[in-house]
């Protein structure tokens, strides 16, 4: 997907890129973080540790994007005191160049001496790093139609580009594949909240919620396997 980005700045001051041949963004203009945040971290991986004491986590990302969902992911293990494993999936990665220009950084200078944001975005694809004694990371160049995995998750963050971009991405044909890889009682979650995916959800098996969005959004998703 080698389209011409550019840069834009979102509601909370953060930055992320727009595919102006697609007439995509990369996050919600009304805040990259505070998106990213709101939907993944508090409604997803904090949802997830409220119900399991003292359990590590394995967590799967569609796409990993410009990294920012799985550094925020990165430190909350660590504020938490939980493990992670994380494994994400992103076909199309930016580059090294194109993630420093973000310039998330001064987003989060209490975290530095943990490690930096761009010292984060360095970690090699294709590998498994523990970067930390709570998170180990598997970043992998692949479509989520072909990975496969012989492990469960236990959480799915679906952060796929809209319908009207991988519309393939957003058929009950997934959904099915996202209930397969969860552990019983794993959830996925996305900023989406269609009609038509929360019908493929229910399809599938999930039971499925709507809860109040970040800003500017009205609605997102939350299922959660039986």
């Amino acid at each position: 997907m080698n389209y011409s980005k550019k840069q834009i700045k979102t509601e909370d001051g953060s930055t992320t890129y727009r595919m102006e041949d697609l007439k995509e963004n990369y996050h919600s203009l009304n805040g990259a973080i505070t998106e990213s945040h709101f939907v993944y971290i508090t409604e997803g991986f904090n949802f997830w540790t409220q119900k399991n004491k003292d359990r590590e986590c394995n967590i799967l990302e569609l796409g990993y994007g410009t990294g920012l969902m799985t550094y925020m992911s990165f430190l909350e293990a660590d504020r938490m005191n939980r493990f992670i494993n994380y494994t994400s999936l992103e076909p199309y990665p930016l580059t090294i160049e194109e993630v420093n220009l973000l310039n998330y950084d001064q987003f989060f200078e209490n975290s530095k001496d943990l490690m930096t944001f761009n010292k984060f975005s360095t970690i090699s694809w294709e590998e498994t790093h523990k970067v930390s004694p709570h998170f180990r990371i598997t970043k992998k160049k692949i479509c989520f139609e072909d990975y496969k995995s012989q492990k469960f998750f236990d959480l799915i963050y679906y952060d796929a580009f809209g319908a009207h971009v991988q519309p393939e991405l957003w058929e009950p044909e997934l959904m099915k594949k996202c209930y397969s890889l969860l552990n019983p009682g794993g959830a996925w979650v996305s900023y989406c909240s269609k009609g038509s995916v929360r019908r493929g959800l229910k399809e599938v098996g999930f039971s499925v919620y709507r809860l109040p969005g970040p800003p500017g959004k009205r609605e997102m998703l939350r299922a959660v396997k039986k």
